[in-house]
């Protein structure tokens, strides 16, 4: 990705028709930003006004038969277009002004703020900011010999798309100086009960943090035996392991990955308290089953669901399946913040009421603590990001959905040891990774390196084989889990892989 800062005389060149003919390269750099995917343009806050008194002098000497107001109407339709197509860059408060030529001072700050190189035909401003400023001709140069690389999780991508309305939240957080517990956490907590239609929604400090609350929240003590899968991020298991409760792992199911109902049955002791299912890559697990079990023997139903929220099973989000629901907001995940983040639902109420005093501490009014608890408290500028984020998250999840079925169309060509994902008819998945198997993983994935593309192998030892569980001495092989730890490999997957990507991506694993 690489971030360009239009200087005013190369829009100004594009939009007068004797500069245009003039500095044909102008008009080259300024169509080619907008044409390819992998450059983003901005045009600096400060140039506005400056655009706009240029242009009239521009259209006096082309067009000296318009009146004011009319040449006012062409300047405002202008302004209109460059703001459709470019992203505003402020002029940072921090500048250091440059008195000798206070606007080239201030188009370079403001794309020093993003990191942007400055696209110019100004002399002064290329010879005094050799490090920033390039030519026109310079950046056709720079832009042809780039390659095109396919980002994995393409956060910049969203980030572009949505950064005026993050800067106005986060700018709210910060002029009300409510950064801890603000007004934005009970907005957000409310839009994510909606979202979800669950009774409550308590957001947390991170995913890791939610499933230790959920915990905390049902009483689980030392020597409580939780089951759960082995193919997972470790936090699954460590947070058991950090309650002093015990990790009891079964294998998966080798069509979905996630925790195989009909072996639960046969771990559960005295000592089970419950159950703990991961919704792994984003689809959840047999939730009827594991509910049915959970009934017959008085068990608890926590679903990690760090990689799936917004999948719903039998068309109801998986709160509705669960005792306690808990979530990421880590960065890279379907619906992230700009941190750590997480948080935990649930219809019940007793647990609720519970978790909103375990994450103060065990606080039940200010200094009067009524519980051991912890500070997990979510982060108001994180609350801001995803305030912005959430009411596009439907439509990101639909083209998540999108980009895995075109990903599963092209590679059914592809030949027998080639294992492509699959979800039930019963469930969506929300696809936090789309995830192949190959026992030719090591050679799939140098051959998508030599032609740029990334993978990521999530993940690459089960949780039973890693040294922080030998303590366990688990027994039981899990074939399963220990067979496909050697062959996943994740493509890249995010609402912005586009079909040219997919195609190419596809092309290079089935050639």
């Amino acid at each position: 990705m690489k971030k360009i800062l239009f200087d005013i005389n190369i829009v100004l060149d594009y939009y007068s028709i004797t500069r245009r003919k003039k500095y044909p390269e102008s008009i080259k750099a300024y169509e080619l930003a907008l044409e390819r995917d992998d450059v983003y343009p901005y045009i600096s806050t400060s140039a506005i006004s400056n655009i706009e008194f240029l242009k009239h002098g521009v259209l006096k000497r082309e067009k000296p038969e318009f009146t004011f107001k009319e040449r006012k109407i062409i300047i405002i339709e202008m302004i209109k277009e460059i703001l459709k197509y470019f992203k505003l860059a402020s002029t940072p408060s921090y500048i250091v002004f440059d008195y000798d030529d206070i606007e080239n001072s201030q188009i370079i700050a403001s794309a020093n703020a993003i990191d942007a190189q400055v696209v110019t035909r100004d002399k002064a401003m290329l010879a005094k900011y050799q490090n920033v400023a390039i030519t026109p001709q310079i950046f056709l140069a720079q832009v042809k010999k780039q390659t095109q690389k396919i980002d994995f999780a393409n956060l910049k991508k969203q980030y572009y798309d949505l950064q005026p309305q993050i800067a106005k939240q986060m700018d709210d957080v910060l002029n009300a100086t409510s950064f801890i517990m603000g007004d934005k956490i009970i907005q957000l907590e409310s839009e994510l009960q909606e979202f979800t239609q669950a009774k409550h929604a308590i957001t947390c400090s991170s995913g890791t943090d939610a499933l230790l609350l959920a915990m905390m929240a049902m009483d689980v003590r030392p020597g409580d035996e939780i089951i759960t899968t082995p193919f997972t991020f470790i936090a699954t298991a460590e947070t058991i392991a950090l309650m002093k409760a015990i990790p009891v792992f079964i294998d998966i199911e080798e069509d979905t990955l996630n925790i195989d109902a009909t072996k639960i049955v046969a771990a559960i002791t005295d000592k089970t308290k419950a159950i703990m299912p991961v919704s792994i890559y984003g689809q959840p697990s047999d939730m009827d089953e594991i509910n049915g079990i959970a009934k017959k023997y008085n068990l608890k139903v926590i679903i990690d669901g760090a990689q799936s929220f917004g999948a719903t099973y039998k068309k109801q989000m998986e709160v509705h399946h669960c005792d306690i629901y808990t979530t990421s907001f880590f960065p890279a995940k379907p619906l992230g913040c700009y941190g750590d983040g997480g948080a935990v639902f649930t219809n019940n109420d007793d647990y609720a009421e519970k978790i909103k005093k375990l994450r103060i501490h065990g606080q039940s009014k200010r200094y009067h603590h009524q519980y051991i608890g912890m500070g997990g408290r979510f982060d108001t500028l994180q609350a801001a990001v995803l305030l912005v984020k959430l009411p596009l998250y439907a439509k990101e999840i639909t083209l998540r959905q999108n980009v895995a079925e075109s990903y599963c169309k092209k590679l059914s060509v592809q030949t027998s040891s080639l294992i492509i994902p699959m979800i039930k008819n019963d469930r969506t998945s929300v696809w936090a990774q789309y995830t192949i198997r190959t026992p030719e993983r090591d050679n799939l994935q140098e051959k998508l390196k030599q032609h740029g593309i990334p993978t990521a192998i999530h993940y690459p030892m089960p949780l039973h084989q890693q040294k922080c569980f030998q303590y366990l001495n688990q027994k039981t092989s899990l074939k399963i889990a220990e067979k496909v730890v050697k062959e996943v490999v994740s493509l890249p997957m995010n609402p912005y892989v586009t079909e040219t990507e997919q195609e190419r991506i596809a092309h290079v694993i089935c050639q």
